[in-house]
């Protein structure tokens, strides 16, 4: 294989991944959650954009503790470009915040999210592009999770939660590739309690929806993280030996695990391709 060919497979230009993080409803601890994880995958060496796309409630700069200047909603209605709406929060960290509930409440259709997520694969080297989005359905969302790579839906051990998630589940079927559906299990006890939970998911959507859904990880409850977001001090930062932290950090390295199969099967398929260039050029 030449050098070109060698250079036309580089895995950085396979990059961002980008996850949706989603939940039937409020007050699972979705947006603590997103962030947290992308802080574990920056801790781990990945470059990170945590993009805010809750349009009623933003929460991210708030737990983050920052005031970025300008904001994604900007981009959107098209009064400044992306790159100066992205809010540098260290070197592996950036932010693409939005404006608090009241500044806003227009609609976009699905090429306002489409243009971003282009231009953020074309011009940016970011690895990983975590996406905060706002509980229930809107066609917002759908879009959104159908340009992303993973799909994370966030369930409590609350009843409401799982009827609700399986609501969410059951709607996005017609719409999204059920390969992408993945459970995270938040604020359990134990992982016990965390596996049981899933599991009960996935006997409901086994059987009625005919799916399984990936189990990343259980998060545990503890009292810290609701500190946490009063101090505006991420967990994954000040108490990094807790077990929330280890969970967090462990659900991280399975999102790299699968990028990383993404990324050989890409390969191998490129390096397929152009064995059978090559030997047709013998021929």
């Amino acid at each position: 294989m030449t050098k070109k060919t060698e250079e036309n497979i580089n895995p950085k230009r396979l990059a961002p991944y980008f996850i949706t993080f989603c939940s039937g409803k409020t007050g699972v601890g979705k947006s603590v959650l997103t962030l947290n994880i992308a802080l574990q995958l920056s801790l781990l060496g990945k470059k990170v954009l945590i993009w805010d796309a809750d349009l009623h409630f933003p929460n991210q700069h708030l737990l983050l503790g920052v005031e970025p200047p300008n904001r994604v909603n900007e981009v959107y209605k098209g009064e400044i470009t992306l790159s100066n709406a992205i809010f540098k929060y260290n070197n592996k960290i950036h932010l693409l915040a939005d404006q608090p509930v009241g500044g806003y409440n227009e609609r976009y259709d699905q090429n306002t999210f489409n243009k971003i997520a282009i231009e953020l694969k074309k011009n940016y080297d970011y690895d990983y592009i975590l996406i905060d989005t706002q509980a229930g359905i809107s066609y917002e969302l759908l879009n959104i999770a159908n340009i992303s790579n993973l799909v994370a839906f966030i369930i409590t051990d609350d009843v409401t939660s799982l009827i609700d998630s399986y609501g969410l589940i059951k709607i996005f079927l017609p719409y999204i590739n059920k390969s992408k559906f993945t459970l995270i299990v938040n604020n359990v006890i134990d992982k016990e309690d965390g596996d049981e939970i899933a599991e009960k998911m996935n006997l409901a959507t086994e059987k009625f929806l005919k799916i399984k859904l990936e189990y990343l990880n259980y998060i545990p409850y503890d009292r810290q993280v609701r500190q946490s977001i009063i101090l505006q001090t991420p967990i994954s930062l000040t108490q990094t030996e807790s077990d929330v932290a280890k969970s967090f950090s462990m659900i991280a390295k399975k999102i790299i695990n699968k990028n990383q199969f993404k990324i050989d099967n890409m390969i191998q398929k490129l390096n397929g391709k152009y064995k059978n260039k090559e030997s047709e050029i013998i021929k």
